[in-house]
């Protein structure tokens, strides 16, 4: 299909990079609708809330505005980060926790954003969640339209990836939209064979989340699902092959090391989360049981998830099996926390799991449109919650 006629006519596909407009406007519709629904909830909710969100590092009075909806519990840590750097003190409320808890490039984003632009730390780090995951959902189409040769599973992964039970996380002041981008793109450079770039935004990973340096596993095991173990061992027959499993721990060390200038310890992030928020490592197995069994909060955040996790299966397949095992990975390390804290806001940075989802069920309109009703209703359930302040959603 072209534009125009004669030899200046132009493919419709060509003036969007690669995608049609059909494409762009299923990308966009879902970012954009998923957005103005969430905040459109969560001022709502603000305006009919009687006692008004407030965090002990708040520093500004509270408003119920677009950027203060976005900004709860750990965005805090951020902005302080972006605003003044890191520093070893704790805060009075929390003794033992301080900004080494948090990985640096997210909030260096917010602080050249804020800078660049005149807009306040807070609104800078909106602004850039909010890129983050439109751009993130370009990728994610171009991924799933890859793996699955059809873009009625693309399109379907985007819509229940943009309404996924606490999606709103992705506008707001935490980094999980900018590791959906990051995650995402090296494993699109790393399918293209761009090697030495997928190395390097997989670094650029592994300094904006802990788990990012888990991308090996991925990297790893799809050079053995195209060369089988044996060619694979064979690193000298196509070296370049085997850079963005060198290069994606290179992220997680210069934060080792700048932590070791600055405090004299490498290890400072694991340090404070254990002084200042009590996170301690158990097996896996072990804090299943203690969560599900525990108060009421904890096994509700453990089922979701679990049932994320039984999502994952649908990965089980000849030709994504390594997805999955990137997933189970991940649910490995979320699992070893002592605390029930956050699992379903990790669980959904676990991208591939929507791809399974929607593959299997794109041509099958009733169980699809009932999936995505489901999420709409638990994203604005939940959505309530976090413009309260509920610690449910923290």
């Amino acid at each position: 299909m072209t534009v125009g006629s004669g030899v200046a006519s132009v493919p419709v596909r060509a003036r969007f990079g690669g995608f049609t407009a059909s494409d762009v406007a299923t990308i966009a519709g879902c970012f954009v609708v998923s957005r103005v629904l969430l905040t459109v909830i969560g001022i709502v909710v603000l305006n009919a809330h009687t006692v008004p969100f407030h965090n002990p590092m708040q520093t500004h009075p509270f408003e119920p505005s677009v950027p203060d909806l976005y900004v709860r519990w750990d965005s805090f840590w951020y902005v302080e980060i972006a605003r003044h750097g890191y520093s070893v003190l704790s805060t009075w409320v929390q003794p033992g926790a301080t900004a080494y808890a948090f990985y640096p490039v997210y909030p260096a984003l917010m602080w050249a954003v804020s800078i660049a632009s005149g807009l306040s730390v807070e609104t800078s780090g909106v602004v850039v969640s909010n890129v983050a995951f439109l751009a993130a959902l370009f990728v994610i189409f171009r991924l799933a339209e890859r793996w699955s040769g059809d873009k009625a599973v693309a399109g379907l992964c985007v819509a229940l990836l943009s309404f996924a039970p606490e999606s709103f996380i992705f506008s707001a002041v935490y980094t999980e939209s900018l590791f959906l981008l990051l995650a995402s793109g090296a494993m699109l450079l790393h399918e293209r064979q761009q090697n030495a770039l997928a190395g390097l935004v997989a670094a650029i990973a592994a300094a904006s989340r802990s788990n990012g340096v888990l991308l090996v596993v991925y990297f790893g095991l799809t050079v053995v699902r195209e060369r089988g173990l044996v060619g694979a061992l064979r690193i000298w027959q196509q070296p370049e092959r085997y850079l963005p499993i060198v290069m994606t721990p290179l992220g997680l060390f210069a934060f080792w090391w700048f932590a070791m200038l600055t405090t004299g310890d490498a290890f400072a992030q694991k340090s404070t989360v254990a002084h200042g928020w009590h996170w301690v490592t158990d097996l896996p197995w072990n804090n299943i049981v203690r969560h599900l069994t525990g108060n009421l909060r904890s096994s509700l955040l453990m089922g979701l998830s679990l049932a994320a996790f039984t999502a994952s299966l649908t990965l089980l397949r000849r030709d994504s099996w390594p997805l999955f095992v990137y997933c189970l990975v991940n649910f490995l390390l979320f699992w070893s926390g002592t605390l029930p804290n956050s699992l379903l806001r990790y669980a959904i940075v676990l991208f591939p799991i929507f791809f399974g989802l929607s593959r299997m069920l794109a041509h099958r309109i009733v169980p699809a449109t009932l999936m995505l009703l489901l999420f709409v209703a638990l994203d604005a359930l939940l959505m309530g919650l976090w413009a309260i302040g509920s610690p449910f959603v923290l």
